[in-house]
């Protein structure tokens, strides 16, 4: 994905998620089963402290969902859409074609693990240590179209 893309920002912040946070559980089509193995292989070799890998449910959608469960929670909370339904504001809007949005996902994870990301400041690229805004985001997006 190159950074000219609308949805760059996104989609690396949804990467960042991925990486930073624990308890994290993959809705997806079993399509996808390889390339998730393969990122929990990265994160295994790129962050070796890691105990708690994400897991994967297979669901038959036209979307995949990232969710987050929170150590003292026993919900999982939605953190990551992608597809082309708008979920709340407190969701990361992958807005796009399914297989297109799954691809950049892996793939900007993928690149923040080999850069380094979570274990250093500034290598999750611009912006990576400001507080996410997904309403602001969506709404300049809109703007700019």
């Amino acid at each position: 994905m190159r950074m000219d893309n609308d949805l760059w920002p996104v989609v690396r912040e949804s990467a960042r998620r991925v990486l930073r946070l624990e308890n994290i559980l993959f809705r997806t089509p079993k399509k996808f089963n390889e390339d998730f193995t393969k990122l929990c292989d990265e994160i295994s070799e790129y962050i070796p402290s890691r105990l708690i890998f994400p897991e994967i449910e297979y669901v038959e959608s036209s979307s995949v969902e990232i969710l987050h469960k929170n150590s003292s929670s026993t919900e999982y909370e939605k953190i990551i859409e992608i597809g082309n339904f708008e979920p709340n504001a407190e969701v990361c809007w992958i807005e796009c074609d399914l297989d297109e949005g799954w691809k950049w996902l892996i793939e900007s994870c993928l690149e923040l693990l080999a850069a380094g990301y979570p274990g250093c400041t500034g290598c999750g690229g611009p912006n990576s240590e400001k507080r996410w805004d997904e309403e602001k985001f969506r709404k300049n997006r809109k703007s700019a179209s």
